[in-house]
Order: structure tokens, then sequence, then C-alpha cells
């Protein structure tokens, strides 16, 4: 066997072995670490607040708190799925997907700090487009040479991006060339934001009701166009078959994989109020862990001298997808492309037309002037990001090469984000 693929099969291993370690322990594990480090937080909170100390606590403080709320709802998920719920478990998903980030823009928001939730939610969007995403198909690559998904299903994720990048290019054009200023300008965001959550709503319905059946009659046959292109040799086309499977296989196929590990054993499964206990327990704990954050949130800037625009657009956004990062590693080989569709583009879509909006419109309701306006730097590195995503997912498969491209993209914006001089 040649070096490379020795070392890879290396890696997937103790990959494999990791995450079967943390699987049986991820439960107690998650809770004893954040009762551990909120009491920690919560107490540097009073002695030493706003300091170098309260913001690191604080930031690990969310990783095991939002493996909590992650593993609560995705157990509630797949218990409404399993029993044909299946508008109930998209709506759920929708709301607590992304219930980490939600719940810091909406601290954030609440304290004023406007700049921050944008930053934040425009880092939160790009790192998981290029990071999770570029993980997932890396790890899984490892183990799959080519991985092949329902092309029609992944397009329809990755062109809904495109009105998220519209809504926030149309307010940016508007304040850079408007000869009346900003007049108007907060309301044509607090518009658009109206229009993603509409937008949002038909997604969840479109996915989770009508075309839940959408089956392999109905999606064209892509095996001859690769077969024909070279891309896929006849002997292998039958591999392709995963590319045909309707919406709700994909899920069936996904929630089979997270209920057993590789020996086929059942995974530990708590009650539905256990789970509503977990969640319930663990939003309130998100939400104070996200005010010590965001007191201490300028500290690394005036004493490590990092740009602020570093800390808004990669070092928070990376914080709060720091259990979307672990999970792509440890689950993408084992749980296929299903899995990787599902995760990577879901929590992009829900970042991009729920959290964003719903933060626009909360900061209406307080007041708080918010909008979905960013500056130059940040629209186009966004506007690549969907770019690329819409390119590569319009293939059909795909393999661990595309992944580090996604990998070096987002690691070129964080080179630029820690030398840009806006105080973002």
């Amino acid at each position: 066997m040649p070096f490379p693929d020795r070392m890879f099969a290396a890696l997937s291993a103790r990959t494999r072995r990791l995450h079967d370690l943390l699987t049986k322990f991820s439960l107690s594990m998650g809770i004893g670490l954040s009762v551990l480090f909120f009491s920690l937080s919560t107490a540097l909170h009073f002695t030493q607040r706003a300091s170098l100390v309260e913001f690191f606590v604080a930031t690990i403080t969310i990783v095991p708190v939002s493996s909590l709320s992650r593993y609560a709802t995705q157990d509630l998920v797949i218990k409404l799925q399993r029993n044909d719920y299946e508008l109930l478990a998209g709506i759920f998903n929708g709301v607590f997907g992304n219930i980490t980030e939600l719940c810091f823009v909406l601290t954030a928001v609440t304290r004023r700090e406007s700049v921050i939730a944008q930053t934040a939610l425009t880092g939160a969007l790009i790192s998981s487009c290029l990071m999770v995403f570029g993980t997932c198909l890396f790890f899984g690559g490892i183990q799959h040479e080519r991985q092949y998904y329902p092309i029609t299903i992944a397009r329809a994720n990755a062109q809904l991006l495109v009105v998220s990048l519209v809504s926030i290019s149309i307010p940016t054009a508007f304040k850079s060339w408007s000869e009346g200023g900003e007049s108007g300008l907060l309301t044509v965001s607090r518009c658009s934001a109206i229009v993603l959550l509409v937008e949002f709503a038909s997604y969840i319905w479109f996915f989770y009701y009508t075309h839940t059946l959408l089956d392999e009659d109905q999606i064209p046959d892509m095996k001859p166009a690769l077969v024909a292109s070279g891309l896929l040799q006849a002997s292998l086309s039958t591999r392709v078959a995963n590319g045909n499977q309707s919406l709700k296989k994909l899920r069936a196929t996904a929630q089979e994989a997270i209920l057993k590990n590789e020996v086929n054993e059942p995974k530990q499964s708590y009650t539905t109020y256990a789970n509503i206990s977990i969640l319930m327990c663990s939003i309130p704990a998100l939400v104070f862990a996200s005010v010590y954050l965001l007191e201490a949130v300028h500290v690394p800037s005036e004493k490590l001298k990092l740009s602020e625009s570093f800390v808004g657009l990669v070092t928070i956004p990376s914080i709060l997808a720091t259990v979307d990062h672990v999970a792509a590693v440890l689950r993408s080989q084992k749980e296929g492309i299903a899995w990787i569709i599902e995760t990577a583009f879901g929590s992009s879509i829900r970042i991009s037309l729920f959290v964003f909006p719903l933060a626009v419109i909360f900061g209406w309701a307080l007041g708080v002037e918010i909008g979905m306006i960013l500056d130059g730097f940040q629209v186009i590195v966004l506007g690549l990001t969907i770019l690329g995503v819409n390119h590569v997912i319009h293939n059909g498969f795909a393999h661990w090469l595309e992944g580090t491209i996604f990998i070096a993209s987002f690691l070129l914006f964080a080179i630029a984000a820690w030398f840009y001089p806006n105080q973002a």
C-alpha cells in the first residue's frame, strides 16, 4: 500500500476510535465540563470582569454547553422524524439547529453591540461554508474515494445561499452609491430581513413537506453524463445510486448512521422530557456565557494586539462553530454524504435566512439599529464563498481534494482578516 494510503487509513482508524469513545461518554462529559467551566466563568465575571482570562474561559464554556444543546436538538429531531412528524422536525431543527449563534447574536443586540453581531454572523456563514463543509469533504474523502450526492437537492440548498448574498449586497450597494446618504437604509435592511424570513419558511415547507418524497424517477439520472464525460467508469456507475435518493431517504440514512455505531450497537437515547430539560438548561447557560464573552470581547485587541476584524470575523465564529468542526471530523467518515449535505448546508441556510434576519427584527423591536449592511471586504469574501460552493456542488460528487480547497480558502480569508484595518 502506498505511503499516503497507509497514512490516511491510520488517520481514519484513529478518528473512528476517537468518535466511538466520545460518543460513549459525550453527554456525561458535556454536562460535567459545562458545569465546571460555567461556574468558573461566572466566578470570573464577578472577580475579573472584562479581563483576558474571562474571555478565554467564556470561549471554552460555550463549547461544551453548545454540544449539549446540539445533542438534545439532534435527538429530538430524530425522534420526530422516526414518528413521521417531518414538518415539525424541520421547524424544530430550523429554530434550534444554530441555537449557539442565535443566543450569542441576540445577546449582542440586547447589549447594543450590533457591529459584533453582524461580523460574527458573517464570519459564521463563511466558516460554515468553507471550514465545516471543507472538513466534511476532506475527512469523508479519506474514507471514500468519491462521494456522490443528489445533485438536485444539493443545488437547491446551495442556491438558497445566493438569496442571502443578494440581501446583503443590496443594502451595501445602497449605502455606497446612494446620493441621499444613509436615508432609508435601515428600512431597506428591515424589509430585507422580513423577505428572508419568508424565504426561510418556504425552505422549511419545501424540504420538509412538499418535496420530502421526491424520488429517483423525478431526479434526472446523472450516470450517463458522468460515464460519457469520463468522470465515472461504467463499472462504477452503480455507486451513483446515492445521488438519486429522496430527501426523506437521505435523512433516514443519516438517522441510522447516528443511531448506530460501526458494530451496529444502538446509541444511547434519552427520553423526550430529558432532552427538553437539557435544551432548556443549556439555552440560559449559552446566554450567560455570551454575556461573559461580550464583556471581554475587546480585550484580545487591546492586550494581545489582535485585529478586531480577526476577532469578530474568525475567532468568535470559530468558537461558536467548534462543535460543528469536531462533529465534521469525527462523523463525516462514517455517516457519508447525506449527513454532510444536511449539516453543512443546513447550518449555512439557517444562519443566512433565519438567524441574521431575526437579529435585525429583534433589534428593530428593541430600538437597536442593526442592519444587513457589511463593508466591501466582507461582501466580496462572502460572495466568493457562495460562488465557490455553488460551483463545486454542481458536480454531483466530491472528493478530499475539494475539501482542501475550501479549507485553504478559509485560511486565506483568516490571513486577510488578521491584517484588515477596519474595526469590524
